[in-house]
């Protein structure tokens, strides 16, 4: 042995061992870090070999996990150990200087740059690999166990444990959800509902709200007997109440305070202030999940949507937050509405100029940007900078767009079809 190590020979075998060692438990840690415990149910529910005790350790976290981070410790020092004893080795008079330091620097170059190749190579695979490795792992857990839990002791961390187990992100949901779809478990109408869950913190307020042209609103002022009229004739229980213009909302009108008063026949023979309720103003830019959260929380069902120049652009309520998640929902009141598309030919649609925005890009397999507008009649505006005219037309990734109905400067009816052989090359979007 001690011939062995008198020359540098000895000393490169162990620090080859030391550098297989640290990318092996490098490669446990990632795979340990990153696989996902939905993915690792459906493997046990498939019933594949060693999934059931690479659940158990996932669940078992941060213990191995810090088990591996010790013993991986143990391995770095140990590979800075034998890279000195590679300098070292055979001089009688062992001296440590630039040369010396330069090899301990690349030393741990070395060490950096085998952790992010480790890393990348983990991520693709994680499940399989935590599978191929988990005995390996359970060994190194059992060993550095005691030592693994007092770190964690020391660092508090043993008090989150329940809390991190439990912890499922989004894509873990998403995920069951696919599969339990696939399985039959899950509805398609309920997987819909879901992600339509999920997409509420991804939803703007202004692109569910109703648009300040469509706002059914009274004045204040009008007689009782001329509001009644109007909420009967819209149907609605809620309304605003402005000033002069729809950018003076003074409050919100509800259907059986304005019918107490009416069959009371008061004195107020007109709409006054004190039949009012506060209105609740939010941005357009707001996220529908907070606004969900908040109209639950103030217990009201109708905000109003202010632009950045504290204009109204809008209003919001509860129910359209709700048919963001279930759907279009309609009662008895509501008005038959015209669908938002029909198929008039092969290819060729005719849209409602307020179809959202995404809604058309499904449809017809494009991708128009939607940043700066939400709606196709948004969308055909921006791309002309006018007031289009019916006739107009535009092309863009490989979609020729018509108007065709235009009413109070509003586009009614786009046509839209497929023109990927008449558009050349260079103009398709």
């Amino acid at each position: 042995m001690s011939v062995l190590f008198s020359s540098s020979w000895g000393y490169w075998i162990l620090l080859l061992f030391f550098l297989a060692l640290d990318v092996l438990l490098g490669v446990m840690i990632a795979a340990l870090r990153t696989t996902s415990l939905s993915r690792l149910f459906h493997l046990r529910e498939l019933d594949h070999p060693g999934a059931g005790q690479a659940l158990e350790l996932v669940e078992a976290m941060p213990r191995p996990y810090a088990a591996l981070y010790l013993a991986r410790m143990i391995a770095r020092l140990a590979v800075l150990v034998t890279a000195i004893g590679v300098l070292l080795a055979g001089k009688s008079a062992p001296t440590f200087g630039w040369s010396e330091a330069a090899w301990v620097l690349l030393s741990v170059l070395l060490l950096g740059w085998l952790e992010w190749g480790v890393e990348r190579r983990a991520a693709r695979r994680p499940e399989t690999l935590l599978i191929r490795l988990v005995k390996g792992i359970r060994a190194v857990d059992a060993l550095f166990s005691p030592l693994a839990a007092v770190n964690l002791w020391l660092s508090g961390e043993h008090k989150a444990d329940a809390a991190a187990r439990a912890k499922v992100t989004e894509d873990d949901l998403l995920v069951m959800m696919d599969v339990g779809q696939q399985d039959g478990v899950i509805e398609q109408d309920e997987s819909k509902m879901i992600q339509s869950i999920f997409q509420l913190g991804d939803t703007l307020t202004r692109e569910i709200m109703v648009p300040r042209v469509d706002i059914r609103a009274l004045e204040i002022g009008v007689p009782l007997d001329e509001a009644v009229d109007f909420l009967l004739q819209t149907g609605h229980s809620r309304l605003p109440v402005y000033a002069e213009t729809i950018d003076n909302i003074l409050g919100v009108l509800y259907a059986k305070d304005l019918l107490r008063v009416w069959r009371e026949r008061s004195e107020q023979t007109v709409l006054h202030a004190g039949l009012l309720r506060e209105a609740y103003f939010v941005p357009e830019a707001k996220k529908v999940d907070e606004l969900l959260d908040e109209l639950q929380r103030l217990r009201v069902h109708m905000a109003i949507v202010v632009d950045e120049y504290g204009g109204v652009a809008g209003l919001v309520t509860l129910e359209d937050i709700i048919e963001e998640i279930v759907g279009e929902i309609r009662d008895e009141y509501d008005e038959q509405e015209e669908l938002p598309f029909v198929e008039v030919g092969e290819g060729e649609y005719l849209f409602r100029g307020l179809i959202d925005l995404d809604d058309f890009n499904e449809v017809m397999g494009t991708h128009l940007p939607n940043d700066e507008a939400d709606t196709l009649g948004g969308y055909i505006y921006t791309r002309l900078g006018h007031i289009p005219e019916p006739g107009e037309r535009i092309r863009e990734d490989g979609l020729e767009i018509t108007v065709e109905h235009v009413s109070e400067h509003r586009i009614l009816k786009v046509r839209a079809r497929r023109v990927w052989e008449e558009v050349p090359a260079s103009e398709e979007g």
